[in-house]
């Protein structure tokens, strides 16, 4: 058995992923902050742009959850702040301390800063969202530069949050409904909605749910043509954003970040099809996007199909960025296409399949993705130490029983596709395929144009591992 899956099966049966924990810190995020290490300054143009702070995991670490957060020494503040694009303006930022080493990510993106001292200053070329490192993953700072104006506008009746703070708790929305968080505007709070139809979730504000202690941050149940667009989704009590068995739902420039709570996925697509999402940001400390089949959800929706994730910055600080399971109570889950991604940081994974229960996982596509540095400092798993020699892994497709598993029937991955895949970090541990028995097999695997730090992968790399259970893999 591969070294991967068995760490990933050590994993599993250790750390908890249930949804249904409904207790937190009884400490808000507020209360917490730590005293900032000093003054960040950004303008554009010489317009000054307000920074927030965001509190992140500091390293990886998890365990099973036991009714108790994460400890804050587990955690750091990070910073991030919102502004509008603006051809050629010059972004410069005052650091609180001179800066010897600067890097931006996504470095595909070409973005190379001008330091001088504690300054840096760079152009933009178009609307995009990558993170400012000073010399290693800490104390990054985030920035989103929105497109100057959003895809829908303000309707009469909307129901708005205007600048400034808002203490709104639980927000329930109705169908035809739209609630608008302005730029400027925090909102406390989170929203839910059940059995309806065509709700917009838009802004350039932010929708911080720190003083939730239970519950996501946007939550939809049944819900039909939802569009949420612009805002700034920050620190969930654990899974963030939640579509349960709902159909036509288009995230669009939206941005997740202050995630450090144990269980706090990012985006978890759930039961639901015709799911878009895309020009969007994730920094989740668990999986970053999630394709699952729930028992509890089975009745209602049978089929995840039609999902798309285009154009998105991808961060985690444990487990995995993209994720189809592990639980997977649907029949089938297919028409799925990953494309034209970045991921700066990651843990364990990139691209995930844990097949834990009866889907067969079909027709699936992976194309333009650029995956860069693992995050391996100080993993622990409760209170051992993690060997994280596996981790920094491209791709594992696996199918197997875990404890997350809601029924007894095996299901099976056939016909994936994986096109210009750029695993261009200094760590990359590969590809690995599991299948699980004679009828349950990993099959049709389509890999074309696979490079692990600058040099082609051929079908001989040891790079590419697999058990008898896998059939038909192709490597040009």
């Amino acid at each position: 058995m591969l070294r991967a899956i068995n760490f990933f099966f050590k994993y599993i049966l250790i750390v908890s992923c249930s949804f249904h924990f409904t207790s937190c810190h009884s400490k808000t995020n507020d209360e917490l902050i730590d005293k900032p290490l000093g003054e960040w300054k950004i303008e554009v143009d010489g317009t000054p742009v307000t920074v927030h702070q965001a509190r992140v995991s500091k390293y990886p670490h998890n365990q099973a959850f036991e009714g108790y957060q994460r400890p804050i020494s587990q955690t750091e503040i990070a910073h991030f702040a919102c502004f509008d694009y603006k051809k050629n303006a010059v972004v410069r930022i005052t650091s609180p301390k001179n800066v010897k080493e600067c890097k931006i990510r996504p470095t595909e993106f070409g973005i190379v800063p001008v330091v001088k001292e504690n300054t840096i200053e760079f152009t933009l070329s178009s609307p995009c969202q990558f993170v400012v490192e000073f010399g290693d993953h800490h104390e990054a700072l985030h920035l989103f530069a929105n497109p100057k104006k959003l895809t829908v506008e303000r309707s009469a009746d909307a129901r708005y949050f205007g600048p400034g703070t808002h203490e709104a708790g639980l927000i329930t929305m109705r169908s035809n409904e739209m609630v608008y968080i302005d730029e400027g505007a925090i909102v406390y709070g989170a929203i839910e909605s059940e059995n309806t139809s065509n709700i917009k979730i838009v802004g350039k504000g932010i929708l911080d749910s720190s003083h939730m202690n239970s519950g996501h941050s946007i939550s939809l149940k049944g819900v039909s043509n939802a569009h949420i667009e612009g805002i700034v989704v920050k620190d969930p009590a654990h899974w963030a954003v939640v579509p349960y068995y709902c159909n036509g739902i288009t995230f669009d420039n939206v941005k997740l970040v202050g995630f450090w709570r144990y269980n706090a996925d990012g985006i978890d697509i759930v039961n639901s099809s015709d799911v878009t999402i895309k020009n969007s940001f994730v920094r989740a400390f668990d999986d970053c996007i999630a394709i699952k089949g729930q028992k509890a959800c089975y009745d209602k929706q049978k089929v995840i199909e039609n999902i798309k994730v285009d154009n998105c910055v991808l961060w985690n600080d444990w487990g995995k960025i993209i994720e189809f399971g592990a639980e997977t109570v649907v029949d089938v889950i297919r028409d799925v296409t990953i494309s034209n991604c970045y991921i700066p940081r990651f843990t364990m994974v990139a691209l995930d399949m844990q097949n834990g229960d009866r889907a067969r996982i079909e027709n699936v596509h992976f194309n333009n993705i650029s995956i860069e540095e693992p995050i391996t400092e100080n993993a622990t798993l409760k209170d051992e130490p993690l060997d994280t020699g596996s981790w920094g892994r491209t791709v594992n497709l696996e199918i197997t029983g875990t404890p997350w598993s809601q029924d007894n029937i095996r299901g099976s991955i056939n016909n994936v596709y994986f096109e210009n895949i750029r695993h261009i970090g200094s760590v990359c541990t590969g590809i690995a395929l599991m299948g699980y028995s004679e009828e349950h097999k990993v099959s049709n695997i389509h890999i074309k144009d696979y490079y692990a730090k600058g040099t082609k992968v051929t079908g001989t790399s040891n790079l590419i591992r697999k058990n008898n259970y896998v059939t038909n893999v192709t490597v040009e």
